[in-house]
């Protein structure tokens, strides 16, 4: 075997699936180097097979970063810890420092002697103990960069191989990555246009050659030091003629904040340029406000919040934002992909007669709009698809009591009484009883989701519960029939109720404004309110179910699942 080979990228093996053990061992070398102590159950508690895999790989790691930080040379290997003793020898280079360091690569500053020049040489941390998973997807990477050739791309120089171990000869820009000069800081909005422009230029010089990106984000975008944004970090690049990256079915990839709705649903055949799109959106965002449109408390959270959520216009963040980039910015952050712009040099159009005081393609939505999008998204519905069944079982159960009760109790003096007894048994016992049969279903909802759905159910319920006490005690009971107002102070806070969820479900704003009407025709007619609020509940529960049915798609994926799949993300790694 020779020391040295170089090999054209043609020859490039085309990556296998993705393994997801690498994946949880990504994680794993991250919260490692944050000073988490974070083991095998810890990182995929669900899969005893996965668990006894990660084990082995963990060790095997450990041993690896053990020897580097003891020996004092690395013989035969290119890894490397976060603080290596030795750097390593490469034929034809002088390694000058080391740079940067992710979960799987390591970047080294060096001199090219033939040419004299400074470089970045890029390498896999395991070295010689890379798996055929961490290889595919270096290979990738270099596959990916060596099509392109822009000046908003960081170039490729070489494609190279020494004992067993490829690296990667790369263009060093010295200026940090994007993620330095934001910090949590907004910058000028003609520099933040400036800087998304150039970079809506590099990446459709990669979509046209059919290269998606797939995990735009600062860390990944260098900056020279003229200023000029590079993109770099190919290494999740998806070919349209066919995928060279490591996909996995239902798997998330990409980095949380950045990536689009279609990355967090795990909707592979959705991704493409548009996605794209989308990060430069999320970068603009952050980049005019000094923060990203969502970022939870936690990897699921930060999901969730991109599928569901609309981000916050960033005029009401930083008011002095114009208001044109905010409208391309926006544009950008369409939930479908198909209401973004078309391409990144649209993208790059609009950003250009922003920047000369010239009119944008890009409009705002209509009030109309506004009202329907905030009507029609629905997220929260399809994780509580368990329980359309047991709407559908339970529905007619609040109308058939109530007219048994209806055809006994009327004319009698005890009607009000019997009425409000006979609604009770539904509202304390009937839907208690299907939420506990559905209590499976509720496992599928993140935990914060989950708990919001049962703290705003049970505080309804005793919100009821009170405001039934209340009438009781200060209504005489000489005048059983004024009882009925209760059913008007029900339905009011019913309203609130669906309110209170719909943030997640905008149908419930129309439920809520129903039960507020409701309210009054209760208010009108108390002898008939029994009859109307059950009524009411049988069609809510028919509509809801039959609805919730006919949204359908397929098996919703659990937050545990999800929590796995997104061990996707890969760490930024710089030049």
């Amino acid at each position: 075997m020779n020391d040295e080979r170089t090999q054209p990228v043609a020859n490039l093996l085309t990556p296998p699936p993705i393994d997801p053990v690498l994946e949880l061992l990504v994680e794993w070398e991250e919260r490692r180097a944050a000073g988490e102590s974070v083991s095998a159950e810890m990182l995929c508690p669900n899969d005893p097979r996965l668990q006894q895999e990660l084990r082995d790989r963990i060790a095997r790691r450990e041993k690896i970063l053990a020897a580097l930080e003891l020996s004092p040379e690395v013989s035969g290997s290119f890894a490397g810890g976060r603080t290596p003793l030795a750097l390593p020898n490469l034929i034809g280079y002088e390694i000058l420092e080391l740079i940067g360091q992710g979960g799987m690569g390591v970047v080294y500053k060096a001199r090219q002697l033939a040419l004299n020049r400074i470089v970045a040489i890029k390498m896999i941390l395991s070295g010689v103990n890379a798996s055929r998973q961490e290889l595919s997807r270096f290979r990738a990477e270099a596959e990916a960069v060596a099509r392109l050739a822009h000046p908003n791309i960081v170039q490729i120089y070489e494609i190279g191989e020494q004992n067993d171990c490829p690296y990667l000869t790369l263009e060093f820009v010295p200026g940090g990555n994007l993620s330095h000069q934001i910090e949590g800081t907004a910058l000028p909005p003609r520099r933040a246009a400036e800087l998304i422009l150039a970079l809506a230029k590099g990446i459709q010089h990669a979509h046209e050659r059919g290269i998606v990106h797939r995990d735009l984000k600062p860390g990944n975008v260098l900056i020279d030091a003229n200023g000029t944004p590079k993109i770099a970090d190919f290494g999740l690049a998806k070919r349209a003629e066919g995928n060279i990256a490591h996909t996995l079915t239902g798997a998330i990839i990409g980095s949380p904040t950045y990536m689009a709705p279609e990355q967090a649903a795990g909707n592979g055949s959705e991704i493409g340029p548009a996605t794209d799109v989308y990060a430069l959106g999320v970068m603009l965002y952050e980049m005019l406000t000094g923060r990203p449109p969502f970022k939870g408390d936690s990897v699921i959270e930060t999901i969730q919040a991109v599928r569901e959520q609309d981000p916050l216009p960033p005029r009401m963040v930083q008011p002095k934002v114009p208001r044109d980039i905010e409208i391309i910015c926006l544009k950008c952050l369409e939930k479908k992909p198909a209401n973004r712009y078309a391409n990144a040099a649209a993208l790059a159009q609009d950003l250009q007669a922003f920047l000369q005081n010239e009119p944008i393609s890009a409009q705002s939505l209509t009030l109309v709009e506004q009202v329907t999008r905030t009507i029609t998204h629905h997220g929260f519905d399809e994780r509580i698809q368990g329980f359309t069944k047991w709407m559908l079982f339970f529905c007619p159960i609040p109308l058939t009591t109530h007219l048994i009760a209806w055809y006994f109790l009327t004319g009698k003096p005890y009607y009000a009484n019997g009425m409000i007894a006979t609604t009770s048994f539904v509202l304390f016992v009937m839907l208690p009883l299907m939420i506990r049969v559905g209590a499976p279903s509720l496992r599928l909802i993140p935990s914060w989701q989950r708990k919001h759905f049962l703290t705003t159910w049970i505080g309804h319920t005793i919100a009821m519960a009170v405001l039934l006490s209340v009438v009781l005690i200060t209504v005489p009971a000489d005048r059983p029939n004024l009882r009925l107002m209760v059913y008007g102070l029900w339905a009011g806070a019913a309203a609130l109720s669906f309110l209170s969820h719909a943030v997640e479900a905008g149908f419930y704003y129309i439920v809520g404004g129903v039960m507020f009407v409701m309210a009054i025709v209760f208010a009108l007619t108390p002898m008939w309110a029994p009859l109307e609020v059950a009524t009411l509940m049988t069609c809510n529960m028919l509509l809801q179910g039959l609805y919730l049915r006919s949204q359908r798609r397929e098996p919703y994926v659990t937050a545990d699942a999800r929590v796995a799949a997104a061990t996707t993300m890969v760490p930024p790694e710089r030049n």
